[in-house]
């Protein structure tokens, strides 16, 4: 019998679920590099994440008459899955209204290196998630500047919100 809480139990399988998203861009992608190549396969990929993360952003942002990176970074963070703990993040205020969530665990980027992948391909793989971020906030109605992981730095990605 499994002694697992209802809501430990629904974090987990929410883990599984991004892990599950990780391993379909990985096939996705190396598929697609074997077709039309390795740039190309990111840049159709990266185009498909973008349009997956608009449509959530208008939903998610629909609310906000007047989006503030401040109260978008509040409105995004409020629905982290699990309270925050899939994803663990800081977050850092500039006094010129910046909000910055520095993310530091990635249940995607966990589940390429478990599956061995190079740091070459993690990087590649995080950027084409990574471009949700740009779609998800493009819709939210101000200037998103990501970084994602690249080999050599801790944690995940950057997201940096200001005014447009």
């Amino acid at each position: 019998m499994n002694d697992e809480s209802g809501p430990d139990r629904a974090l987990r399988e929410l883990d599984e679920a991004h892990r599950a998203r990780a391993r379909f861009y990985w096939h996705a992608f190396d598929e697609l590099r074997a077709e039309v190549g390795g740039e190309r396969a990111e840049a159709i990929l990266g185009r498909a994440a973008e349009r997956l993360g608009d449509a959530a952003g208008r939903r998610l942002f629909a609310s906000l008459a007047r989006p503030t990176p401040a109260s978008v970074a509040e409105t995004f963070l409020a629905v982290s899955p699990g309270g925050g703990r899939l994803f663990p993040h800081r977050v850092l205020r500039d006094g010129d209204g910046t909000v910055e969530i520095a993310v530091t665990r990635c249940p995607m980027q966990d589940a390429w290196r478990d599956a061995g992948l190079a740091e070459g391909d993690i990087a590649t793989l995080c950027r084409i998630a990574g471009r949700f971020d740009h779609g998800c906030f493009g819709a939210a109605g101000v200037r998103l500047a990501a970084e994602t992981w690249r080999p050599g730095r801790e944690g995940c990605c950057r997201l940096r919100l200001s005014p447009r």
